[in-house]
């Protein structure tokens, strides 16, 4: 019950277009019927002027990011604001990276983020036949709210990589202004290094080819370091690793993902906190 009368109240925030239409509708039946109510029920007026002043308080409350209906999770508490503080717009950009775990993202509140987030990553696909349940939907919404969007495609090391490939190509149409596509590699194949290695270049050529650019390689700095360093030169990195920056500072790093525990409005649970390297110029000209 709780449940469903937070989000009805949700929802009259988020439309006030019908909440405040019907209350002039309400004051113009009052005008004209003022004959039936005036002598018997005179309160009318003012029960309709304070649902309007009681409406407007609570849309600015909630629009000033006052965690009034707000999820579990508090907005951007001071810990995750001051991990994207070195994020100026000078040297880095902030963004984040999502998939179905994230469940519903109520896109319209993560626009009221305090933190200076710039672009979202989304998962796509996986495998050689899978595809990420919320793609369709976090696809189209970060393209409306105005942020630089990409791709992912998660990388099963013992599937058969060109298959994995035109998986990707089949369910991501990519745009100009999109970040290149990415391909997610965090486990060893099952037939060994070379294996691995061998897949990882063919998915790379087949969808750099289709795309006309180079794709994006993540994956976590061990990995990186122990498995893919040295077969994937050329290809900007994308590197997690969590805990203090200087870890990645010997790495030629693109993007950093240097936590999973950030939170940002609108998501109601934890998320993956990303660096690009670069001003707010240079990732608008990177990509397609």
């Amino acid at each position: 019950m709780m449940t469903l009368l937070k989000s009805l109240i949700l929802w009259l925030l988020n439309h006030p277009q019908y909440v405040l239409g019907c209350l002039a509708f309400g004051g113009i039946v009052l005008i004209f019927t003022k004959k039936k109510w005036r002598k018997k029920q005179p309160f009318w007026p003012w029960v309709l002027t304070g649902s309007f002043i009681l409406y407007v308080f609570a849309f600015i409350r909630f629009y000033d990011r006052i965690e009034l209906f707000r999820p579990v999770l508090k907005n951007n508490t001071p810990e995750t604001l001051a991990q994207t503080a070195l994020a100026d717009d000078h040297n880095y950009c902030f963004g984040i990276d999502i998939s179905q775990y994230q469940g519903a993202i109520h896109w319209e509140e993560v626009l009221l983020t305090k933190h200076p987030l710039r672009f979202v990553l989304v998962r796509a696909t996986m495998g050689k036949d899978g595809v990420d349940a919320q793609y369709g939907i976090n696809w189209r919404s970060i393209k409306q709210c105005g942020f630089k969007r990409g791709a992912y495609h998660y990388y099963r090391p013992s599937e058969n990589s060109t298959q994995q490939a035109q998986q990707f190509i089949t369910h991501v149409e990519l745009e100009k202004g999109d970040l290149p596509p990415v391909l997610d590699v965090e486990r060893m194949s099952i037939y060994g290094l070379k294996n691995l290695r061998e897949g990882v270049q063919n998915w790379l050529k087949i969808i750099g080819k289709h795309y006309n650019c180079k794709p994006i390689v993540y994956t976590g700095r061990y990995f990186y370091e122990q498995y893919l360093k040295g077969s994937i030169e050329g290809y900007p990195l994308w590197i997690a690793s969590y805990g203090p920056h200087h870890k990645v500072a010997h790495l030629p790093w693109t993007m950093y993902q240097f936590s999973e525990k950030m939170v940002v409005h609108g998501i109601n649970c934890h998320v993956d906190g990303n660096f690009f390297k670069g001003d707010i110029a240079k990732l608008r000209n990177f990509g397609l």
